[in-house]
């Protein structure tokens, strides 16, 4: 019995050592790796610090833009055209920068190594002219943009005579009213040719009802604010089907607002 203790005490002591080297390896080992870690990420630091050093911005690639030129973008920026150290321009103040312009309505900016930054925007889309305090446009969410110094002809409808204050350039139109106008457009923008493109003018000013003025400056459509989409859903129809501009005479007004019928008021023989 007394052998068959011992025996049993030394297989005993040996596996207490056994585990107590292993502890021992495994603690050497994750000191090793954290080590590695640690010099990894410091060797990495180094190396974007040298980086940041070393790639020189050469060009910038722009894309997305109609509006603004590239030349207003980089003016957005402040940023010359090459020279500067590209790891040290920093994206989101790109995009921060590029966010200050009325026409942009989102932007991104990357990397390319080693010398390129490239920055694409996403422009406002101007829906029509709004009228107040001057010429603005406005898009599909009604906000309102100065209209650009560009040499490019807008075919785009005005929006006149809208009640309340309008808002500012450079943000969502506080008027209801203009809401209601560019949901409108948008509607007319929807419906068959060639109605959207002969609208002109939409005149919101107080009465019985809405003059849409067409291109021809004779012609008005009459319409009522809250039956607009079925009033003028029925006139794309009447212009595509019946209506050839080219062989009569231009009538006075086109009133839409009544069932089942379109009254056409012929313009009086001077």
């Amino acid at each position: 019995m007394a052998v068959q203790q011992k025996t049993t005490r030394r297989a005993t002591i040996k596996k207490k050592k056994r585990r107590s080297l292993k502890a021992g390896v495994w603690y050497v080992l994750m000191l090793t790796a954290l080590s590695l870690l640690a010099w990894g990420y410091h060797s990495l630091d180094s190396y974007l610090q040298t980086a940041t050093g070393q790639f020189e911005l050469e060009s910038i690639k722009v894309s997305g833009n109609d509006i603004l030129s590239r030349a207003d973008v980089l003016k957005l920026l402040g940023l010359p055209a090459r020279g500067q150290k590209l790891l040290a321009i920093n994206p989101a103040d790109v995009r921060k920068k590029l966010l200050k312009s009325p026409f942009v309505k989102s932007a991104s900016a990357v990397h390319s190594l080693p010398s390129t930054l490239r920055i694409h925007v996403v422009e406002r889309k101007p829906l029509a002219f709004l009228y107040g305090r001057g010429l603005n446009l406005v898009d599909r969410e009604g906000f309102i943009m100065p209209v650009p110094a560009l040499s490019r002809v807008w075919n785009l409808p005005v929006i006149r005579n809208v009640p309340g204050r309008l808002g500012i350039q450079g943000a969502v139109s506080t008027a209801p009213g203009v809401h209601r106008a560019v949901a409108m457009i948008d509607w007319i923008n929807r419906l068959d040719a060639p109605l959207p493109q002969l609208i002109s003018e939409l005149d919101f000013s107080p009465g019985t009802y809405l003059n849409l003025y067409l291109r021809d400056g004779r012609t008005v459509l009459r319409v009522s604010e809250k039956g607009y989409k079925k009033q003028l859903y029925k006139a794309a129809g009447f212009f595509k089907d019946y209506v050839d501009f080219k062989k009569q005479q231009r009538p006075a007004y086109i009133d839409l607002r009544f069932d089942n019928q379109i009254v056409v008021g012929e313009r009086t023989k001077s």
